[in-house]
């Protein structure tokens, strides 16, 4: 499954987020979810929605770098905007001073705030060594969190041994969704051959014409 969300930009307009709900055609394909920004949760929760299309947005991104008060009230507003899921970043801060406690109650917090909704938590695989990979996957597990976002994207590209790893030492215990620098129908292949449950990117038209060429 796919999670669509809009790249080029970190500051899309309505009308640029409208043309790119248009070209994905939601009215023949449906994904796992569409991705938006906080701020504009609400005014694409109608349109997503009319179209039976789940809605995703990010909780303290792109670094995980808020304090958990904060990002408790960012869910909150986000599930009360219309959100149906969101992918929460890790305190990457925290975790390499190796305050791995703070992350543990940190997104401990978030998932119990999103009650029976999905979590992804992001902990940045592309910036982590393997062993760092496995450790940040553990505490997301240990947290409640049954699905791992690898990265945020903005140049920090996942790969497929980032899912081999975590798949091979958690194998269906922990969800993974591949995230960042997927941007043909051959990434989006490589990475499900290893494991990956789902695929977030911004080229879903040259994913999807790249599957039916097939």
């Amino acid at each position: 499954m796919i999670d669509a969300s809009i790249g080029g930009t970190p500051a899309a307009t309505e009308a640029e987020m409208l043309n790119f709900f248009e070209s994905i055609h939601l009215d023949k394909n449906k994904f796992a979810a569409v991705m938006v920004e906080p701020s504009y949760v609400k005014w694409a929760a109608d349109y997503l929605h009319a179209r039976k299309q789940k809605l995703v947005t990010v909780i303290s991104y792109p670094l995980g770098a808020m304090t958990t008060v904060a990002k408790v009230f960012q869910a909150e507003q986000a599930f009360a905007d219309g959100a149906d899921e969101i992918d929460i970043a890790m305190d990457l801060s925290a975790f390499r001073s190796g305050d791995y406690q703070q992350v543990l109650d940190d997104l401990r917090t978030v998932r119990r705030t999103a009650g029976d909704r999905v979590v992804k938590a992001i902990p940045y695989t592309a910036l982590l060594t393997d062993q760092e990979c496995i450790k940040a996957a553990g505490l997301i597990l240990d947290a409640g969190i049954k699905f791992l976002k690898t990265n945020p994207g903005y140049g920090n590209v996942t790969t497929p041994h980032h899912i081999a790893v975590i798949k091979k030492h958690f194998k269906d215990d922990l969800k993974v969704m591949a995230s960042g620098g997927v941007k043909t129908y051959e990434d989006a292949m490589a990475m499900i051959d290893q494991g990956a449950d789902r695929v977030a990117t911004s080229s879903v038209v040259a994913i999807l014409d790249g599957s039916s060429k097939r």
